[in-house]
């Protein structure tokens, strides 16, 4: 591990460092920028459409319909590396130059090619994921909705001594928004009284 002292007197040298300086040394670094410009943070570089990376997360959402954060964060993954993987080929065509060395030529190509490899597999994973969480999601949603026997509760009647009837715990109905209601008295209407008991012969 490099001490506090050696970590000081790298910062100071490569503050001297200017970069390769002769022609040799410029055309080894040369592709460097297409490799690790495919990393960058911002999905859109310099000469890139932001109005045309838009477009295709839209129709990508439009396609798979992600519903909710994490879903559309899965979409938006695959879009990213899919623009990235039309960005890469578009930099294949510009990378061949007479002039480069076969073997550089060759290391260029094969960076590209595992960059491509990468981006592919990862387009393929996100699609899995977005499958796998959402299956995960309508299933979770499916134990958690009310059955249909607990979607109406009949409350609890009390018969007095005469005979009426009369509601103690009101019926309850679950709402759309997942909310359980008292079903209200004036709704539910009166009980039919009980007939009247003959009268008793004299």
């Amino acid at each position: 591990m490099a001490t506090i002292k050696q970590i000081r007197a790298n910062r100071r040298n490569a503050q001297k460092s200017t970069g390769p300086q002769s022609q040799e040394a410029k055309d080894r670094v040369r592709f460097n920028a297409l490799v690790h410009g495919l990393r960058a943070e911002s999905v859109i570089i310099p000469g890139e459409d932001q109005a045309k990376f838009d477009q295709h997360l839209e129709r990508l959402s439009a396609a798979w319909m992600p519903q909710d954060d994490m879903e559309k964060d899965l979409v938006e993954e695959i879009a990213v590396s899919q623009w990235k993987l039309a960005r890469l080929d578009r930099s294949e065509a510009r990378i061949y130059d007479p002039a480069v060395p076969a073997k550089e030529f060759a290391l260029a190509i094969h960076r590209v090619y595992l960059t491509q490899v990468r981006l592919e597999r990862s387009i393929s994973s996100a699609i899995v994921d977005l499958e796998r969480y959402r299956k995960q999601r309508i299933e979770r949603q499916a134990d958690l909705a009310p059955k249909a026997n607990e979607a109406f509760h009949i409350g609890l009647v009390w018969r007095t001594p005469e005979g009426e009837r009369h509601y103690t715990v009101l019926p309850t109905v679950l709402g759309l928004d997942g909310v359980r209601r008292e079903i209200p008295r004036e709704v539910l209407g009166d009980f039919p009284k009980p007939p009247a008991a003959p009268d008793a012969p004299s």
